[in-house]
């Protein structure tokens, strides 16, 4: 009787408690677009190539929302400031953006948006359209600060930053390492904001084989939205530029917080008239 009663009331712990948790920030892992894997990343919207971190019944990333930056033939070199569009409405080699109901902004670091040959090519949203994949590159300036690798053993640079709404619970998923050399990739991929600190990504690939690292954020107990900035890590005595190709939005599916609660008195009605 005190088993069945203990699950009842465990039952209806879980369907109040992200009322009263903080926003979280998670490190879920990465992965490496590959001929062995059929070069998942690059594949990110081709639901025929199977993903390692797809949150959905669909073989694709992005399902909520997307930004591709700067695909296109066009060879592209053009410096912008802090706080940029990401190059939405750009004449050529346009931004692909589709933002998600639950960001309620989002803009570029300072830097360069580039693509020239040798670039990787990457599907398009549409999942069959293949481009030439281009970046927001970022120079890696700021530190020394730790990184899992030690103590003022890395540097960064901020790529994007966007907004979180209230009550959101997503996966969020960074390409990186697509301009043909290892040299402009990051170390690490670091998401922060002011509630959570920073959480970096395992220590990534620079080899021109593009890498895509994914985080899952909760903030179904704030009540206000919470900013993120999107930090590409490179470890001491290597940093220089980093760049940025892809983000990906993926709500989480979830059990609903009602029908949860209803089983938890459901559950404890049946145990009271067992009692009586």
């Amino acid at each position: 009787m005190l088993g069945r009663l203990a699950l009842c009331l465990l039952i209806l712990g879980f369907s109040f408690s992200e009322r009263s948790s903080a926003a979280t920030l998670v490190y879920v892992g990465s992965e490496t677009g590959s001929p062995g894997n059929d070069y998942s990343v690059q594949n990110w919207s081709n639901a025929g190539v199977a993903k390692a971190w797809n949150v959905g019944t669909s073989e694709v990333y992005g399902s909520s929302g997307y930004i591709q930056i700067r695909p296109g033939p066009t060879d592209v070199y053009q410096g912008f400031a802090d706080g940029n569009n990401l190059g939405v409405g750009a004449a050529t080699n346009q931004t692909l953006l589709s933002r998600p109901s639950f960001i309620s902004s989002v803009t570029g670091g300072a830097g360069d948006f580039v693509n020239f040959g040798g670039y990787s090519t990457y599907r398009g949203p549409d999942g069959s359209a293949i481009y030439r994949q281009g970046a927001l590159a970022v120079a890696v300036n700021n530190g020394p600060y730790d990184t899992p690798a030690g103590m003022n053993s890395g540097y960064f640079g901020v790529a994007m930053h966007f907004t979180v709404d209230a009550g959101s619970y997503f996966r969020v998923g960074f390409a990186v390492d697509s301009l043909g050399s290892g040299t402009y990739a990051p170390d690490y991929v670091g998401v922060y904001s002011n509630s959570t600190g920073t959480t970096m990504s395992s220590l990534l690939t620079r080899d021109g084989s593009a890498d895509m690292a994914f985080f899952d954020i909760d903030t179904r107990g704030d009540a206000l939205s919470t900013n993120f900035d999107v930090a590409l890590w490179q470890k001491s005595g290597t940093q220089g530029v980093a760049a940025l190709s892809l983000a990906t939005f993926d709500a989480i599916p979830e059990p609903s917080t009602v029908l949860l609660a209803l089983v938890g008195m459901g559950c404890l009605a049946i145990h009271s008239r067992r009692r009586r």
